[in-house]
């Protein structure tokens, strides 16, 4: 059998190998059994192997397959929330599903990282671009205790079930820093993200930016029909993090009836971001309170993969 010296050569720009190396090194379902370069001293090195000629069609075939991977894998991030409505009853909820993927800061603000450049600098560091996002939330009611003319009374408040695709969010990844415990350990933190739903210009998965507040938006009013009771509109109707097809939040009260656009549970994250650290095996859960007391909890559960496909899209669950 013939034998003959093969030499592998993988047209990568070497700063992205080691990018996508390191990277991919920490997210399931990475592609380390397709690397066929060695890391030696900081350099990547040209392997070289001795190999049956009638295996060449076989090797190069695996190189088509898994070289373009290496330079283009991106890393995503799933989000999913459920906000719980009510503190004594599990089931009023809304949801809220979003994709984001990293994109390396200076690919985000172009400007900036040429004005660092001609400094002799660069522009690090990564921030999330959003892929998609998408919403819901139940149907719910209760009544509030109030006075009618002097009198006990009670206000009754509800809403309907709704979905939305209007959903807009944001978020980076803090760099490593160096950090002290209580009892004075001193460690590396790593993997640690912001996230927060938001009003403010957004980046795209496509580069560009998007201002949810720079377009007209429509917002469907109450409708009535004859034989109801007709309901006013009090309060501005503005864009929100979180946008449901219906915007609606009714009251009535005293024989009088009116409508207020619906806010959100999510708006916790347009005020104060979340925050937490990425942990080794590409999941977490947790959860934050939210309400006027924090008597209520949003749970999280997040999953990085190089997947593009949300696990958990539209679906209630985690």
């Amino acid at each position: 059998m013939q034998i003959t010296t093969t030499t592998f050569l993988l047209l990568h720009n070497r700063n992205a190998l080691n990018y996508h190396a390191n990277r991919l090194n920490h997210v399931r379902n990475g592609i380390g059994s397709c690397y066929f370069t060695s890391h030696h001293r900081g350099e990547w090195k040209v392997i070289q192997a001795r190999t049956p000629i009638h295996s060449l069609s076989i090797i190069l075939l695996l190189l088509l397959l898994c070289t373009p991977a290496l330079g283009d894998t991106k890393i995503y991030w799933h989000f999913t929330f459920k906000a719980f409505l009510d503190k004594t009853d599990p089931a009023p909820a809304e949801w809220a599903w979003v994709t984001m993927v990293e994109t390396p800061r200076a690919e985000a603000f172009p400007d900036q990282a040429s004005t660092a450049q001609r400094y002799g600098g660069n522009l690090s560091g990564t921030v999330f671009a959003m892929v998609r996002g998408a919403a819901w939330r139940s149907q719910y009611s209760y009544t509030q205790k109030k006075n009618c003319k002097g009198r006990p009374a009670e206000m009754e408040v509800f809403w309907e079930e709704s979905w939305s695709d209007k959903v807009y969010a944001g978020g980076q990844l803090t760099p490593p820093y160096q950090t002290t415990t209580r009892s004075g350990e001193t460690y590396i933190a790593e993997d640690e993200f912001r996230f927060g739903f938001t009003t403010r210009p957004i980046l795209r998965e496509n580069g560009r930016w998007f201002d949810p507040k720079g377009r007209a938006s429509v917002f469907v009013g109450p409708i009535h029909t004859e034989g109801s009771t007709a309901e006013d509109i009090r309060g501005r109707f503005k864009v929100q993090g979180v946008n449901y097809i219906d915007p609606l939040k009714h009251y009535r009260r005293c024989g009088k009836a009116w409508v207020k656009q619906y806010k959100s549970a999510f708006r916790k994250f347009e005020v104060s971001n979340l925050l937490d650290s990425m942990s080794s095996d590409n999941e977490i859960f947790g959860q934050v309170p939210y309400g006027p007391r924090d008597e209520k909890n949003i749970a999280y559960f997040v999953v990085r993969s190089t997947s593009r496909e949300h696990p958990n899209w539209r679906r209630q669950e985690m």
